[in-house]
């Protein structure tokens, strides 16, 4: 009974390995690359390098250039995240313009954060120098329609000279104030504690 009970653990177990480790059909690897998509456009936090290269890909670049790209961001120690800001922000062209043209990590963040772009023609030079292939690709407009991820400009701050000298408090404790003594006055009649 128990050696029969093992063959059969035995011969389910090899069946279920051999369906498992079959080979990856290209539909297989569409599905995948479609769920991977679909995963790191709700969670982009968890993009890597793989990823960058689909979406280069995607976006019309070739694999040899779109792995030259995500290599020399790795060198220069620009994130995953950064590129996939860079691709959603400003598209596959720009990316691979700034990364190959050495701008670093830094240069790169305050240019999402401010929304701006960097002079692509005189980075061209550099990326071509330092081997990014910019003549066959056709021009496309560095701002996308993309939803973009620049934060909101807060008002400007007043002055501040001392401690405790923020005007900003006051005020706020004056708004705090005011609709309690609005709604004395307004009443016109009777006790506060009535």
């Amino acid at each position: 009974m128990s050696l029969a009970l093992l063959i059969g653990c035995l011969t389910v177990g090899i069946l279920l390995a051999t369906q498992i480790s079959r080979p990856a059909t290209d539909s297989s690897r569409q599905r995948s690359a479609s769920r991977r998509a679909k995963f790191v456009a709700t969670h982009p936090t968890h993009v890597n390098s793989a990823d960058i290269v689909a979406a280069l890909g995607r976006e019309g670049v070739p694999v040899q250039q779109a792995r030259f790209i995500t290599e020399r961001a790795d060198e220069q120690g620009i994130k995953p995240f950064t590129m996939w800001l860079w691709l959603e922000q400003f598209g596959a062209e720009v990316l691979g313009i700034v990364v190959a043209a050495d701008l670093t990590h830094e240069q790169l963040l305050t240019h999402i954060s401010n929304g701006t772009v960097p002079d692509l023609e005189e980075l061209k030079l550099f990326a071509s120098a330092n081997g990014l292939d910019v003549a066959d690709r056709p021009q496309s407009d560095p701002k996308r329609s993309a939803p973009s991820v620049k934060a909101k400009k807060r008002p400007p701050m007043p002055p501040i000279y001392e401690p405790g000298s923020y005007t900003g408090l006051e005020l706020a404790a004056r708004a705090r104030r005011r609709p309690d003594v609005e709604r004395l006055d307004d009443s016109g009649q009777g006790d506060v504690a009535a």
